[in-house]
């Protein structure tokens, strides 16, 4: 259960079962609060952080009147999402990029997911803010840090520099003039880690400050680490004077809730969230978004950046165009698949959605293992065996694409009955739309998937 899933549940559902009456007082609140405090710190937020923000929602709520037309949850919600807003940091805090070039300082312990996260904020300047990045190595302690960056930066196309086991402070130098000389206005140096915080670390990090006088000095913590995010974060930033942080795996099972201490507890914006492995899975932190999302309204912002950010729009045009042609086939459904994974995790991307609050944790991992043994069986397929599947029902051709897919039978088989379903919803979909209806999209998608 990811970041913000279990906290979501928890409250929305104590605001909708408590919230009955017109007039929002003490009493009929006290519940509510009550719940709502006990699922904050079940999530592992910061008591102090929690004290504060029952206390706000409760000066806001107690005595407060119903506005005409507005139920007495849908008040509750809202000013439970204004508090959360104000907690989170009020405004999204974007990088300071105008300096020419403008230096960007990763910190962090090791296991942090700090040289992954380099690499993607690099993708990201280059398609958000149209920079051209240049990762910079210091990473000399850690065995294969450097090698893992540069093999980040041939994959997906971003420049590397580095000067193997050489002092830090020299590569970083000879890296400032090579990103002069070479056009790239954009330097995001990937610092050592260590495995904790010590003085040796902070020496060299100061040092390193000092040469290359950073636009930005980013903390990456793990979102996984619980309330030691917060002594994590003071203690670089006491040191380092840091202008931001980014918090990472907050995919992962651990339930975040420190997350939504930082600004609060440190006054430090949090500046990027990491929710997947992809390298398009850092995101801009905007705390009314994620407000939205703790409360179960989705995020339809984010998705709508990422379905642009990530879709070949002329190949979904395509594919569109033989849908309404009768045409559709396991090429289509192939690309298609493979536009959803360049946006991220199914799980994440759900919860962008309203109301995706009613669809189950068993739901989404079992769309998420669809979409990843899907596409592995239909790469063992031939264009021809795609455009026309037809040709699947040969027992030499099917046996063929399941031992090079290396998956079963009863997978295969899968695969072959949600596609015939999904057809045959498109094709529904299609007759509709040709008769000038609207087709009803509220049940599941492409074959119960």
């Amino acid at each position: 259960m990811a970041f913000g899933d279990f906290l979501s549940k928890k409250m929305k559902k104590s605001i909708e079962k408590n919230m009955q009456k017109s007039t929002l007082t003490a009493e009929n609140i006290q519940d509510t609060l009550k719940e709502i405090r006990l699922a904050l710190l079940e999530s592992d937020v910061n008591v102090d952080v929690v004290k504060e923000l029952i206390a706000k929602i409760k000066e806001k709520a107690e005595g407060g009147y119903i506005q005409e037309g507005v139920k007495a949850n849908q008040q509750m919600v809202k000013i439970v999402h204004d508090e959360l807003i104000e907690i989170l940091g009020k405004e999204n805090s974007p990088l300071e990029l105008s300096k020419k070039p403008s230096v960007i300082m990763m910190v962090g312990l090791q296991g942090s997911g700090k040289t992954t996260t380099a690499n993607k904020l690099a993708h990201l300047v280059r398609k958000k803010n149209s920079k051209n990045p240049l990762l910079v190595g210091l990473d000399i302690y850690r065995p294969g840090a450097i090698e893992q960056l540069v093999e980040l930066g041939q994959k997906n196309n971003i420049s590397v520099f580095e000067k193997g086991k050489q002092d830090p402070i020299i590569t970083a130098k000879q890296a400032l003039e090579f990103a002069e000389q070479n056009g790239h206005d954009v330097i995001i140096l990937d610092t050592a880690g260590r495995l904790q915080i010590d003085e040796k670390l902070m020496n060299e990090l100061n040092e390193l400050r000092k040469n290359t006088s950073p636009s930005e000095t980013l903390l990456v913590v793990d979102g996984m680490i619980g309330q030691e995010i917060i002594n994590v974060t003071n203690e670089f930033n006491r040191l380092l004077k840091l202008t931001g942080v980014i918090v990472t795996k907050l995919d992962g099972d651990a339930r975040g809730g420190a997350t939504l201490s930082i600004t609060y507890m440190t006054k430090l914006p949090i500046k990027f969230i990491g929710e997947g492995e992809g390298v398009s899975s850092l995101s801009p932190f905007y705390p009314k978004r994620m407000s939205d999302r703790i409360l179960g309204m989705g995020d339809i912002e984010t998705l709508y950046e990422k379905a642009v950010e990530n879709i070949d729009e002329r190949s979904m045009q395509k594919t569109m165009k033989r849908m309404f042609m009768g045409q559709y086939d396991m090429e289509d459904l192939r690309n298609q698949l493979a536009q959803v994974a360049k946006m991220g995790n199914i799980g994440g991307l759900l919860k962008m959605m309203p109301g995706a609050g009613k669809i189950s944790e068993d739901q989404v991992n079992d769309a998420q293992r669809k979409l990843v043994i899907f596409s592995i069986i239909m790469d063992s397929m031939t264009l021809k065996e795609r455009r026309d599947p037809r040709l699947l029902k040969a027992i030499t051709r099917k046996n063929r694409i399941i031992r090079g897919s290396g998956r079963s039978e009863k997978e295969f088989n899968e695969l072959i009955n949600n596609f015939d379903k999904g057809k045959k919803q498109v094709m529904e979909m299609t007759k509709m739309m040709k008769s000038g209806r609207m087709p009803q999209f509220g049940g599941r998608g492409f074959g119960g998937m």
